[in-house]
């Protein structure tokens, strides 16, 4: 909005005129230039001409005009919605007032010919605007609070029928309800949709996305947890089960309410419940961080910009905002013992500089001096978390451990299932930690929000999954009770790969890799990965080759290197060195595969072989020990969570030539990023054990023209290109 909006808009109303929609401030656009064009003009003493007089008084008559069309719709809203009828004609009546007083000022029959005749003109122009920006406003917010009402309307009725599937009586009536409940769960998603895209609140609006996604995964949950529970009412795991699925429910469905209530009207009543949450404190370390710097840096300016009790109140809530790093589980001693560290520091270098404003002496060098050591501050929290994150991925398994659990529950072997589930509670306490953390170091809404979503999904999630577990146990032959198992199991391999996927934007975010899509937990559209096509095994054309081959290229380059590089380690027996060979090869393959040559002819050859490669690169990871040297380190926390997005990938169902096609290009961006890191992190252990070459060496892929020139074994030899499989580290079909 131009500076005019703001400054015409600055009159005091009796209601609140705050815009929250991006659909109202479209409409207001074109009347905000017309007005600013007026009011600019009036302010120039030298349109006094006649040719000038007439252009004004034309686009006077525009705006009457358009404020007649404009007030015409309202009033019609007006008439068909009797609760907001009387303010919405007062507000029409409003506008078409200050219309009329426009077109009346630019009219040719004012006296412009005096200074004293302008400058009143000019004053009564401002007023009239301001008056009809007001009235405009106005209508269009009462207006919005039809939508509001819709979507309100809309979720009281899910809400009701939520009531009657959870009182159903039979099964018969539950499934009569859940019918009911799809129909409106449809109307609810494309209304919640279109709000969701017309907020202006980056916050709320990724709020509105991750509770509309709650909805639509939980809504399988609620059929297979209710026909649970209604073949088994007499199991306390099965009750338990079916009600914290639909306590998540409620509780999204509130959160959309009063998500929509805030981005509408304040005529409408709002309860305490609304208050509190968006209320809610919405700091992180990172937002806290920055205040404290901020409020620092103004210190050069002035030394008394902030008070000493604001520069305190501000380093302690940072402080604070770390506690959650101190209080975590998976953070070691060293790094509980560095963060509170810093805090020490921290507080001794803030002592030192309020001493010295106080006593009048230079506080530059200490300014400086603190600065520095909130960077640092912030950097080791950072890698805390990414860190962490990458380590959580490179040691559990949750498909071998959501297995274990069905299979001891299914098969009564106590003591086992009480072991795995304690396992199970700890792997997921600690996503719970790693979500907290993440929170803190993400330094934008949308990826905050994400990471604030996945805390309460896993959280509830966890014990749905335990609860459904043990009534399978007792229940062993129940077909029921074993499909809500799985779903809920698809559901938290689902969250899982997704939250790889947000800690992977998180990292590229700290590390500055240019702009990426954050991730939000939007609901994609059409139809969804449990209900598409199986994708068919398909050829690439050679247009769709050519798309790919510079990818593949590259994919290329970097198994050449590697393997040039692999001559000279000399490490036969080296399983690490193995499997490494053993992912090129594959690589390889899989690049042969963009030039149409090899023996992996389909697109399904290609991510059967992608599935195997990415296995190699979970197992690689595994037996390496940590590195000590930042940059190695660096490669050893990608791979991890390359190797999730990989698998995300492979796991996206598609149909159609465009969507396969996608997905190959997709896979193989993920082969060549996974192959770069495995390749990297191997040349730095390997060919340079004193890491004293680390940080000079020259990336893995050079130039073409000095890759296509090298002569290398790979290139002399050719390699086996047919589909590859970990054998040598697998059980062949003969040894089963």
């Amino acid at each position: 909005m131009s500076s005019t909006y703001k400054r015409l808009t600055n009159a005091p109303t009796s209601n609140s005129l705050e815009i929250k929609t991006k659909s109202i401030e479209t409409i207001l656009v074109p009347l905000v230039t017309q007005i600013s064009t007026l009011v600019h003009c009036k302010e120039k003493s030298r349109l006094t001409s006649e040719k000038n007089l007439s252009t004004i008084s034309r686009v006077g008559e525009g705006v009457l005009s358009a404020v007649e069309r404009f007030v015409s719709v309202g009033v019609s809203i007006g008439n068909e919605n009797p609760d907001i009828q009387n303010d919405l004609t007062d507000a029409c009546r409003e506008a078409r007032l200050a219309g009329e007083t426009i077109q009346l000022i630019t009219s040719h029959e004012q006296d412009l010919s005096t200074k004293s005749s302008q400058g009143k003109d000019r004053q009564a122009m401002v007023q009239a605007a301001r008056a009809l920006l007001s009235a405009v406003t106005r209508v269009l917010i009462l207006a919005d609070t039809v939508v509001v009402k819709q979507i309100i309307v809309v979720k009281k009725n899910v809400n009701t029928t939520l009531n009657r599937l959870e009182n159903a009586p039979s099964f018969s009536d539950f499934m009569k309800f859940f019918a009911i409940y799809g129909t409106e769960m449809v109307d609810l998603a494309h209304l919640t949709g279109d709000r969701q895209n017309d907020l202006k609140d980056e916050r709320r609006r990724s709020q509105l996305s991750a509770s509309r996604t709650i909805l639509e995964k939980f809504t399988m949950l609620i059929l297979t947890s209710s026909k649970v529970y209604l073949r088994h009412h007499h199991c306390l795991h099965a009750r338990q089960c079916r009600d914290l699925v639909y306590s998540q429910v409620r509780r999204a469905l509130d959160i959309v309410q009063l998500i929509v209530l805030d981005s509408g009207s304040t005529t409408l009543n709002k309860s305490a419940t609304v208050a509190a949450l968006l209320t809610k404190d919405e700091m992180n370390f990172v937002k806290s961080l920055r205040q404290f710097e901020y409020a620092i840096e103004m210190l050069k300016v002035s030394s008394t910009s902030t008070t000493t009790e604001e520069l305190q109140q501000l380093c302690t809530r940072t402080i604070e905002h770390s506690q959650d790093f101190t209080d975590a589980m998976c953070i070691s001693t060293d790094e509980r013992d560095r963060i509170l560290q810093y805090h020490r520091q921290m507080q001794n270098r803030l002592k030192d500089l309020l001493e010295r404003i106080t006593n009048g002496t230079e506080i530059t060098s200490i300014i400086e001096h603190l600065q520095q050591i909130s960077r640092d501050f912030r950097r080791q929290l950072e890698q805390i978390a990414i860190f962490r994150a990458s380590e959580f991925f490179r040691t559990h398994d949750d498909y071998v451990l959501l297995n274990d659990l069905k299979s001891y529950a299914l098969t009564n072997q106590s003591d086992l299932l009480k072991e795995t589930i304690e396992q199970f509670r700890e792997q997921s306490d600690i996503v719970i930690e790693l979500s907290k953390l993440l929170r803190h170091v993400s330094s934008c809404d949308p990826l905050q929000v994400s990471s604030e979503f996945y805390d309460s999904i896993f959280q509830n999630l966890s014990q749905m999954i335990l609860s459904s577990i043990q009534s399978l146990s007792i229940h062993s032959n129940s077909r029921v009770g074993k499909e809500n198992v799985d779903a809920l199991c698809r559901i938290w391999q689902d969250q899982m790969n997704d939250f790889a996927v947000l800690v992977k934007e998180i990292q590229d975010q700290i590390e500055g890799r240019g702009e990426k899509n954050v991730y939000l937990s939007l609901p994609r559209p059409g139809k969804q990965s449990n209900t598409s096509k199986a994708l068919t095994a398909t050829k690439l054309d050679k247009d769709e080759q050519g798309k790919i081959a510079q990818v593949g290229l590259e994919v290329k380059l970097i198994t050449t290197e590697m393997d040039a590089e692999a001559e000279k380690w000399n490490e036969s027996n080296n399983e690490i060195i193995k499997r490494a060979k053993n992912m090129s090869s594959m690589a390889y393959s899989m690049h042969l595969f963009t030039r149409g040559e090899g023996t992996l002819r389909t697109t399904d050859d290609l991510f059967t072989q992608a599935f195997y490669f990415v296995e190699e690169g979970t197992r690689l990871i595994t037996i390496v020990k940590r590195p000590n040297e930042p940059e190695t380190i660096k490669y050893f926390d990608q791979i991890p969570l390359i190797c999730h997005q990989l698998k995300l990938k492979l796991k996206t169902s598609v149909s159609g030539k465009l969507g396969t096609y996608a997905k190959v290009e997709a896979v193989i961006c993920e082969t060549r990023d996974l192959m770069q890191a495995v390749a990297r992190l191997c040349i730095a252990l390997f060919s340079d054990p004193l890491n004293q070459r680390l940080v000079t060496r020259p990336p893995i892929v050079p130039s073409k023209r000095a890759s296509l020139n090298r002569t290398t074994s790979i290139d002399r030899t050719p390699r086996s290109t047919s589909l590859q499989r970990p054998t040598a580290y697998l059980p062949t079909v003969d040894h089963i």
